[in-house]
């Protein structure tokens, strides 16, 4: 099993969202230990965090879910 973890941020202006994040792991505490690495170097991330600004929504999956790397940037090539 496998872990995906999509944060979606509200706008403090229009209390809608325009930014969303997604944190994949093996476990949920590497999804986690992700998620607190981003807070801890984005002030935006981190002040939505602070203020209950965010939507979490943690799913288990296959692994093989899990994006690949190398078909993404073979997809980007091809835009």
């Amino acid at each position: 099993m496998a872990y995906i973890l999509e944060v979606l941020i509200i706008d403090k202006g229009d209390e809608t969202i325009k930014v969303g994040h997604t944190f994949y792991g093996m476990t949920e505490r590497e999804v986690r230990t992700y998620f607190r690495e981003h807070v801890a170097s984005c002030e935006y991330f981190a002040a939505a965090v602070r203020e209950g600004r965010v939507i979490e929504d943690l799913s288990e999956v296959d692994a093989d879910e899990l994006p690949d790397a190398d078909e993404y940037e073979e997809d980007e090539e091809d835009a």
